[in-house]
């Protein structure tokens, strides 16, 4: 009997043995869903986030950058890939996410319209979607949201500026260039149909004498601005859709004719080489398009997301971030 039960305490405490040797050795075990185990303590889990950038540009450098620490702080591993305006590379980059087994990925579109292949690419994974807007019919409680700002008010903002302007000078009736972004991209539509539209309420008649994309691209709306003003056409204001062109038409005016900003030049963005400009006193404004909150709130949604937590500022489903103006009155604010 007592050999019996001398056997039976041997047995056991092997057992307790090759238990413990199974346990926190300090090695990570990947968990469902890119999470990991941790070590003693109950560290916080690490998650897996993938971010595929519509373009590289200085905008979205900005925002790749505020991601980063937030990341690093959050226990987020973070991979970063640009998608070069295309579809089918962004849509490649998610599906292998998916296969990877990431939480989450951050899809800035390289086309508005993707957003429904975007979310089959992605199977399971949660999806924040930021800065172009998809259509918000695919959000979706607890597994697809949008980080960004209502790209009417960037437009608004430029065509109210500038009505005040025109109205100061006595001008009810002004001649327009407006530099576009990429055709067919939503925000594209927006802030140009809303600049329009804030002239036209503020009583100013625009023509437009020249329309027409230059693609996001500096150089692209330098070589435009220049053929045009080869044409001898007068023109009151130059609107753009982002800062990197409006850039492009100073150049252009600044190399050419009698070499200095004739008229108004507006853009979006306030990025670090707009806010320069705005100080210079070569551009008339722009509108901040903060890279930082957007950054920021892309991961805070992300993690929300995954953990199946309450996301603050989130309303349904849409994390917005207001915009605000630029112009040489309070652009010391916004030079970092």
């Amino acid at each position: 009997m007592k050999k019996r039960l001398l056997a039976v305490l041997l047995v056991s405490a092997m057992s307790l043995g090759l238990l413990a040797g199974c346990g926190d050795d300090g090695a990570q075990t990947p968990g469902e869903g890119g999470e990991q185990a941790t070590n003693e303590g109950g560290a916080a889990e690490k998650y897996q986030v993938g971010f595929s950038i519509a373009m590289r540009d200085q905008f979205w450098t900005s925002m790749e950058n505020a991601m980063k620490p937030f990341a690093e702080e959050n226990n987020i591993d973070l991979s970063i890939l640009d998608a070069n305006q295309d579809v089918a590379t962004q849509l490649g980059q998610v599906q292998t996410w998916a296969a990877d087994g990431y939480d989450a990925a951050v899809i800035g579109l390289a086309n508005n319209d993707s957003a429904e292949d975007v979310l089959a690419a992605a199977g399971d994974m949660k999806v924040v979607f930021v800065n172009r807007q998809p259509n918000l019919d695919v959000l979706k409680d607890g597994q697809v949201v949008y980080v960004g700002t209502d790209e009417t008010l960037y437009g608004t903002e430029q065509g109210n500026y500038l009505a005040k302007l025109f109205e100061a000078d006595g001008k009810t009736e002004v001649n327009i260039a407006m530099f576009t972004g990429t055709l067919g991209l939503d925000n594209v539509t927006k802030r140009t149909n809303s600049a329009k539209a804030a002239l036209e309420a503020n009583g100013i008649k625009a023509n437009y004498v020249f329309e027409n994309t230059a693609e996001w691209d500096r150089g692209k709306a330098m070589d435009q601005f220049s053929q045009f003003m080869g044409t001898g056409e007068t023109v009151d204001a130059v609107i753009c859709n982002n800062d990197e062109m409006a850039l492009g038409v100073i150049e252009a005016m600044k190399t050419n004719g009698d070499k200095t900003v004739f008229c108004p030049v507006v853009g979006i963005d306030a990025t670090d080489v707009g806010c320069a400009a705005v100080k210079a006193g070569d551009m008339a404004c722009s509108v901040f398009q903060d890279p930082v909150a957007q950054g920021e709130g892309t991961l805070k949604c992300a993690l929300g997301l995954i953990k199946g937590e309450a996301i603050d500022g989130l309303v349904d489903n849409y994390y917005n971030i207001t915009p605000q103006l630029v112009t040489k009155d309070n652009v010391d604010n916004f030079i970092k």
